[in-house]
């Protein structure tokens, strides 16, 4: 039986982003409904979580709301009654955003200052997030199937940082739009949304040592889920728990009773590494795409709270993918002083009574018969991801939007948009491109257009996507790649005994046309200061890695080895049999 021993030492930290301010994320206090942490090395300056998701604001009064039904004559074979159902639908936009009212912060920081009985304390301002998702939720805004099942209807990349918009714009057939007029007549109508905030902290310092026997993870079966690989977020951290329950993980520690909550969650987040990958509903395949979707809907209630099932630890909006693992051996896992963790912070949204208050609002809701198409204007908006903002500081130069539209008149309308990282903050969350009606006597069909995405990249590449035809009212934008970690891990005492003095790893991998490579040596004689790791970029759909891995001993030949990588796991400690 093999034994795999890996120590996490658990943050250094001058490893950490010198830009960021790290808070203490055990020592997190409530004050006045905001959660507000302590900055670590910053005595009496504290952080919050901002609380509220709201409309964004025309003017700072009328909401950036509209709802729209309209009117089409359809033509009726109907030869006795001389009325018949015309044609129509509606249309929804709206904007939204997150952030927390002042006056909560200054009571909150009042609150601080009488707990702790300390005049100094400052809340300084919100946590800067890692990263941020939507889910929208509704089951009126689905497509006419006849089913009123409450399920995803979208989902994407949320600003980082509070006051930045999100638009969100939908379609609905004629019936449907009636049932969402009168949903909007009620108190919680059935259109939610819920941020996901993800942030990172230092932990309190702990001892603890986790052992995972995967023979036992095999025999539990807690992730037997009727032969599906994938999974929620929910039934992940049930799974973890039965583990523990049937010992195939155990997990002892030496510190207090207090921090047990925290190094769990750490220890998740390491199990979650090894054995799972994240995945988006695109990504599973068809026949088990509609469970799933479900799934992750059915963890929204009505009106827009987070399900009794905990999501805490591992996210809300992202489904995982079971990983293939060893179903012999053991892994040691030395968990030691602080630790960087990320957790997860829930904003629920939902439309709220805005009916009662601006029903009677033509530039909120309107009715209007679509009987002159020679004035007809088509705006078609962008949705940017809030974590684009990031990669042109890492690798986007611009990214431009095309689109042509071909009128029945013969005539084409093409319009573009050019997205930098300028650009992208003055937006505020509009970009948007038009096209008129030209003789477009049909109405379905003037909804029809075609647009492409082109990707320019610092240091020269670019990628430019085929033609795409489109009828939504919204195009997103989504990168083109995504960022993977890969785990190098081994027993470094097993190398050390076999007198292994080095170990260098190398790994190709595809970037839009070209290979790129990276390198990273290990010596089993030195303590590591964190865990050895690559983080790399691929295009998205592209999951193999190739790696070479060369064992350096004294007065021998370098050992090498090569393989592919899908899983992000590499272990160095299995030197082949020569």
């Amino acid at each position: 039986m093999k034994r795999y021993t890996v120590i996490i030492s658990l943050l250094v930290l001058g490893v950490l982003d010198t830009h960021a301010q790290q808070i203490l994320i055990d020592q997190g206090v409530q004050a006045q409904g905001l959660w507000c942490f302590p900055i670590h090395q910053k005595p009496n300056k504290y952080l919050y979580l901002p609380q509220r998701a709201r409309f964004a604001l025309k003017n700072d009064s009328l909401p950036e709301f509209s709802y729209m039904r309209y009117m089409t004559v359809r033509p009726s074979d109907n030869q006795f009654n001389t009325i018949a159902e015309a044609g129509g639908g509606g249309i929804l936009t709206f904007l939204v955003l997150y952030d927390t009212p002042l006056e909560l912060v200054t009571n909150a920081q009042e609150h601080l200052k009488r707990l702790f009985e300390n005049d100094e304390i400052v809340l300084q301002g919100p946590v800067v997030f890692d990263a941020a998702t939507f889910t929208l939720v509704s089951s009126v805004l689905q497509p006419e199937t006849g089913d009123r099942k409450r399920e995803i209807m979208a989902s994407g990349e949320a600003p980082v940082l509070e006051n930045s918009r999100i638009p969100l714009s939908f379609e609905v057939a004629p019936m449907r739009s009636k049932l969402l007029l009168e949903s909007f007549k009620m108190a919680t109508p059935d259109v939610s949304l819920v941020f996901e905030l993800s942030f990172s902290g230092l932990t309190d310092s702990y001892e603890a040592e986790l052992e995972v026997d995967w023979s036992e993870v095999a025999k539990s079966h807690a992730f037997d889920a009727g032969g599906s690989i994938y999974f929620v977020s929910a039934d992940v951290g049930l799974g973890f728990d039965k583990l523990r329950k049937d010992n195939a993980i155990k997990l002892t520690s030496t510190g207090s009773d207090e921090s047990m909550e925290s190094l769990v969650q750490t220890v998740y987040s390491k199990l979650l590494e090894l054995m799972f990958k994240p995945v988006t509903p695109a990504e599973v395949p068809e026949d088990q795409r509609r469970g799933l979707k479900d799934a992750l809907g059915a963890l929204i209630s009505a009106d827009g709270a987070m399900g009794s099932r905990n999501t805490t630890g591992f996210g809300l909006n992202v489904a995982y993918q079971y990983k293939e693992h060893r179903t012999t051996g053991k892994s040691h896992m030395t968990f030691k002083g602080r630790s960087l963790v990320h957790r997860n912070h829930f904003i629920t949204f939902n439309v709220g009574n805005i009916y009662k208050e601006y029903g009677n609002n033509e530039n909120v809701f309107h009715d209007v018969p679509l009987w002159d198409p020679a004035f007809q204007q088509r705006d078609v908006h962008v949705g940017i991801d809030g974590n684009i903002e990031k990669e042109f500081d890492k690798l986007l130069n611009s990214v431009t939007v095309s689109m042509r539209k071909r009128h029945l008149s013969n005539a084409q309308t093409d319009d573009e948009v050019l997205i930098t990282k300028k650009s992208f903050k003055d937006a505020d969350g509009k970009v948007v491109m038009h096209y008129l009606n030209q003789k477009d006597t049909i109405p379905e069909e003037w909804l029809n257009y075609e647009y492409r995405t082109t990707w320019k990249f610092i240091g020269g590449g670019s990628i430019e996507s085929e033609w795409k035809r489109e009828k939504g009212s919204m195009i997103n934008l989504h990168t083109p790649y995504e960022r993977r970690n890969i785990l190098l891990t081994g027993d470094l005492n097993t190398l050390k005994d076999s007198g292994v003095r080095a170990v260098a790893v190398k790994i190709e991998y595809p970037f839009f046309g070209e290979t790129k490579s990276k390198n990273l040596t290990i010596y089993p004689d030195r303590e590591a200061t964190e865990e050895p790791s690559f983080k790399i970029t691929l295009p998205k759909g592209k999951d193999a890695v190739d790696y070479t891995i060369t064992w350096f001993k004294k007065g021998q030949a370098p050992i090498t080895s090569r393989g592919v990588d899908t899983y992000g796991l590499i272990f160095i400690d299995e030197l082949p049999t020569q």
